[in-house]
């Protein structure tokens, strides 16, 4: 049972439903007027109720984008050119040679994950070196690791934030602007050192960025959907304005394909029904996602994101209290080093679940001369022979102490290119999409995370003596401890 696209391909034979179950499944779940719906979020006309305005992150790569018109004279490919050629000069007139992404959330994890998975595609006609590298924890314990490894005469600071107001992106630039200090003034810093990713372009004048240095999108594009708008210049900036395209022009084919095709032959669709099947009917709460291919590394942490931010809900559209069961629990990891650590309670364990295997087939292994590159090519077969075998272990099973019955998917590409990794992302969006629509919830707010941003200034407001105000005794001791 297989769908085979452009692009991206699915095989969900492991999920033991044929065609039949589907469809009745679907009929029974999915509402009347599910393609309607459908066509209004291509359309960018969808509607996010709770927060009065449209839903518009999939217009970001389509061929009229600014972000899309690779080697267009727009500011976003004028950036990418500039830092990527080496003809972008520091406050003391050095080259910029590193840049850091300050964002957290949507402005870190599609940016990091994109950059990573696809930096081996990077256009080769530049000779200039550009290290991009990633700061999002409020802590600071990412900072501490990257300051002492860049220069400030020679490294950008791309401050990625819808808001331009979240407190962990702004408490990281805070200690930046102290870091700088010693061989720039602030107003060197602002005038060729930084660069201003957000949709509130007020907020980046007060903050001194200047307007060539600023890039924005508009406030109708969900952080967690926005790495195909302006917030993924560390991508573009990691493999060239051209390849990006290349990444929007795959994302681009699947809106196509979620569009139009048909249920059984509609991957995106699919994976939303069969996930809303094993919620509902099978009972399972959680969903190990277990790439095979060491690029992709890091999509557990960004489908976490945008699964359970999306579809992790209690009240319907209306916001209203709703007593069934919504999204799943998404967690994962790296599936070749994954047997080696929690593969055995998958296998053994007590609890059910299911999964979804991402694999790529062949790989090129460009840079290495033709014997590593025959070594990475047998390694990869390799992974992929382990992965198809865990797959087929979790579902059959081995007697007794196996049990098996843990539905699967797999998600495989012929090659990693930024065209399968466009459509692979894109086609878990519209999974998320379909399965909010199923579940009448809102998938594009997410009040659970802006009430605890509000609650976590009233702490900090009375532990930094600004405000008066007693909580339960666990968290007063905490306070007391930290103020003594």
């Amino acid at each position: 049972m297989q769908v085979t696209t452009e692009y991206l391909n699915l095989d969900y034979t492991f999920q033991g439903l044929d065609a039949d179950a589907i469809e009745a499944f679907a009929a029974k779940r999915l509402p009347k007027n599910f393609a309607q719906l459908r066509e209004q979020l291509l359309q960018g006309e969808y509607e996010n109720p709770s927060e009065g305005r449209k839903v518009t992150h999939v217009l970001n790569r389509s061929r009229h984008s600014v972000v899309a018109a690779a080697g267009g004279r727009n500011r976003f490919s004028e950036v990418v050119r500039l830092l990527r050629s080496g003809k972008w000069s520091g406050a003391t007139g050095k080259p910029i040679t590193d840049v850091v992404n300050i964002g957290v959330g949507g402005s870190d994890l599609g940016p990091m994950m994109g950059s990573f998975a696809l930096k081996e595609f990077a256009d080769d006609n530049v000779n200039h070196k550009l290290n991009v590298h990633f700061v999002s924890s409020m802590d600071g314990g990412q900072l501490y690791a990257v300051l002492p490894i860049v220069d400030p005469e020679t490294t950008v600071f791309i401050i990625a934030s819808k808001s331009f107001s979240t407190i962990d992106t702004l408490a990281n630039v805070d200690t930046v602007k102290r870091w700088i200090k010693p061989a720039l003034t602030e107003e060197q810093w602002l005038a060729a050192h930084v660069i201003g990713v957000s949709s509130n372009n007020e907020a980046m004048n007060d903050f001194g960025i200047p307007a060539a240095q600023q890039l924005s999108f508009a406030d109708s594009v969900g952080g967690r959907y926005s790495l195909w708008s302006a917030i993924g210049l560390p991508i573009a900036l990691s493999i060239g304005a051209n390849q990006f395209a290349k990444m929007l022009e795959g994302a681009r084919a699947m809106d196509e394909h979620f569009g139009r095709a048909p249920l059984l032959e509609n991957i995106p669709l699919l994976l939303a029904v069969l996930g809303v099947y094993n919620r509902e009917e099978r009972g399972l709460n959680n969903v190990a996602v277990l790439p095979y291919d060491g690029r992709l590394r890091y999509l557990p942490s960004y489908l976490q994101q945008l699964d359970m931010e999306s579809n992790g809900k209690q009240q319907d559209r209306d916001g209203k209290p709703i007593d069934y069961p919504t999204g799943p629990i998404i967690w994962g990891g790296f599936g070749p080093n994954g047997q080696h650590a929690f593969f055995q309670h998958l296998h053994q364990g007590y609890d059910n679940f299911a999964a979804d295997f991402v694999a790529v087939l062949h790989r090129k292994a460009p840079g290495f001369n033709a014997d590593v590159q025959q070594g990475l090519r047998q390694q990869q077969t390799l992974s992929i022979a382990n992965c198809l075998a865990h797959r087929r272990l979790m579902w059959f099973g081995d007697g007794d102490r196996y049990p098996g019955q843990h539905p699967s998917n797999l998600l495989f590409v012929d090659e990693l290119t930024p065209q399968s990794f466009g459509a692979l992302i894109a086609a878990y969006e519209h999974k998320v999409f379909a399965q909010g629509v199923i579940w009448n919830i809102n998938s594009f707010d997410q009040p659970g995370v802006e009430l605890g941003k509000k609650v976590a200034k009233e702490v900090l407001a009375v532990i930094e003596g600004t405000k008066h105000e007693t909580f339960d005794e666990s968290t007063q001791s905490m306070i007391q401890r930290l103020t003594q």
